[in-house]
């Protein structure tokens, strides 16, 4: 599945996170802001005190090669958030259950497990409250947990920002990750970066078009399109569903996904 639980920017958070005025802010709160469901997280930070739990319901990925065909499951993958100071937030990544089958040959083999667990903080530098961009640092460790780890620590850091572009939200983001590379049998650097433009379909839908390019471990360039749409029916939980297409044959043939983000 995806290197992070997902997955969010869409028109009405950049445009409420950057001063525009937006009829689901609630009072004494900013307006909400997901790191779901495209892969571009957002610039924003929980507000003080507060809980955002953002989930993936259900997610299904395929990749066919060589003969081979690989699909993967995952049921309420959670990323739980804590806003720490008016700036800063804390995350716990889990995924409780993952399930992966494997066929070759007319062979199918399956395992499942709970996934590995990730320890994330958001460091908005500025646009938080609102201004004409905004710009977070996301640095991240993941610890290996479960039958489909790699028993591997590894980490990275995420630098996404966020502006407005004649109505439309748009975000860029670029993550270098430290990852172990099995074949070599020793840690190695990739990375990946990606440009999405949210805009609103109506008073409570929002969309996006995103593009990914990701750099593997052997340094091979992989793009990706993904596209989605959200539905925010109050100003403390949004619905969404999202999906990630492969561009060539390297990279993994597609994955889709459904999920909630509340704010408490």
């Amino acid at each position: 599945m995806n290197k992070k639980t997902k997955l969010g920017l869409n028109a009405l958070a950049v445009w409420g996170m950057l001063g525009v005025q937006s009829s689901y802010a609630q009072d004494g709160l900013r307006p909400l802001a997901a790191d779901r469901p495209d892969a571009t997280e957002s610039p924003q930070t929980v507000d003080k005190g507060h809980w955002q739990v953002e989930t993936t319901l259900v997610g299904f990925a395929q990749d066919r090669a060589s003969g081979e065909t690989v699909r993967s499951y995952e049921a309420f993958s959670t990323n739980l958030k804590y806003g720490v100071t008016d700036s800063v937030d804390l995350h716990l990544v889990v995924s409780p259950y993952v399930y992966e089958e494997v066929s070759a040959l007319g062979v199918t083999h399956s395992r499942s497990s709970h996934g590995d667990f990730e320890l994330r903080s958001k460091i908005n530098l500025w646009g938080n409250a609102g201004g004409e961009n905004a710009l977070a640092l996301l640095p991240y460790v993941k610890i290996p947990s479960g039958a489909l780890s790699n028993d591997k620590t590894e980490g990275g850091i995420i630098v996404t920002y966020a502006s407005d572009l004649g109505g439309f939200g748009v975000g860029l983001q670029a993550q270098a990750d430290y990852l172990y590379d099995e074949s070599k049998d020793e840690m190695g650097w990739s990375g990946s970066h990606t440009a999405v433009l949210g805009f609103d379909v109506g008073s409570q839908v929002g969309g996006y078009v995103e593009y990914i390019g990701e750099r593997d471990l052997a340094a091979e360039y992989v793009p990706y399109a993904s596209f989605g749409l959200t539905y925010q029916p109050d100003a403390n939980r949004q619905w969404d569903v999202g999906s990630k297409v492969a561009l060539d044959k390297q990279g993994q043939d597609f994955e889709v996904f459904f999920g909630v983000t509340q704010r408490y």
